[in-house]
């Protein structure tokens, strides 16, 4: 059975996704996975932008993050959405930005990439 970055690539082919890997980091195993995507609603509609997850233990934990590439929104740190929780990061490459939005009650979902692609649209959804 697969699991991690292996079975996120998988479904993302499925789904007709271009998977993109990132090397392993000592803070990151197994390195990243990331899609490119064409925001479909909101204040970045029609930008094509790079999302990549870190997620080894994927479908049971869903993916941290996500990381954005190029940087949509100033670096704040704090938690006051959608601005702060924005983060500067080194990995996957220095042109990511990190932001600090977790999937809450992903074990009520499918698990399945598609769900937090859902996510991610809603994510963007904002003027």
């Amino acid at each position: 059975m697969k699991l991690g970055h292996e079975l996120i690539i998988e479904q993302l082919t499925e789904l007709g996704y271009e998977a993109i890997s990132y090397p392993d980091h000592p803070q990151y195993p197994g390195g990243f996975v990331a899609l490119k995507f064409k925001v479909p609603v909101g204040r970045f509609r029609g930008q094509e932008i790079e999302v990549a997850v870190n997620a080894p233990q994927f479908p049971a934990i869903p993916p941290s993050g996500p990381y954005i590439k190029p940087h949509l929104l100033p670096i704040q740190g704090g938690n006051t959405l959608p601005f702060d929780g924005i983060h500067a990061r080194l990995v996957p490459t220095p042109d990511f930005q990190y932001w600090s939005r977790p999937y809450q009650d992903w074990v009520g979902t499918d698990q399945h990439i598609r769900t937090y692609i859902s996510f991610l649209k809603a994510l963007l959804d904002f003027e």
